[in-house]
């Protein structure tokens, strides 16, 4: 009985945890489009503006500043979405050939000034084979591309960073 018990406590604690999981997500995308509607807005009116000869230089500079953080707000929601879809198991995948090294080198390129501003060194060693891998090239993008913004944001400034890219 203490068995059955223990295995009936089990299933109920799963049980709950999957209906909490689906709710969590629910209420992430509930939440979620409930912003974006008003931030739809805010980004339309905001090019409705930029389009305007406003001969004001301080308007404009206003302007430019909504205009970034109006996207990155829209940027974080998408990225809240797509980390509940995640968790959930609920992601879709676009696989396609890619070329690491020129995804690397992309990155690289693009992190060049914010690393020089911080007078981050960058000690890369990308394989001269070329490297493709099967993969959705947008979603490992991302993840290159957040593991270089948190160098940036949590490497002491002055410091070198290495980068082994090969295949193995």
């Amino acid at each position: 009985e203490a068995i059955n018990s223990i295995g009936d406590g089990l299933s109920k604690a799963v049980e709950t945890s999957i209906r909490d999981e689906r709710m969590k997500a629910e209420l992430i995308t509930n939440v979620s489009h409930d912003i974006k509607t008003p931030l739809t807005s805010i980004i339309n009116y905001v090019d409705l503006l930029k389009r305007e000869n406003i001969n004001n230089e301080k308007a404009n500079e206003y302007l430019n500043v909504l205009d970034k953080k109006s996207q990155r707000l829209k940027q974080l929601i998408e990225d809240l979405v797509e980390a509940s879809k995640a968790s959930t198991g609920n992601i879709e995948f676009h696989k396609v050939p890619l070329n690491v090294n020129e995804l690397f080198n992309q990155i690289i390129a693009e992190y060049y000034e914010k690393f020089e501003s911080k007078n981050l060194k960058l000690i890369s060693n990308i394989s001269k084979e070329i490297m493709s891998i099967y993969a959705d090239g947008r979603r490992c993008y991302r993840v290159i591309d957040n593991l270089f913004q948190n160098i940036y944001k949590y490497a002491l400034e002055g410091s070198r960073v290495y980068l082994n890219v090969y295949k193995d």
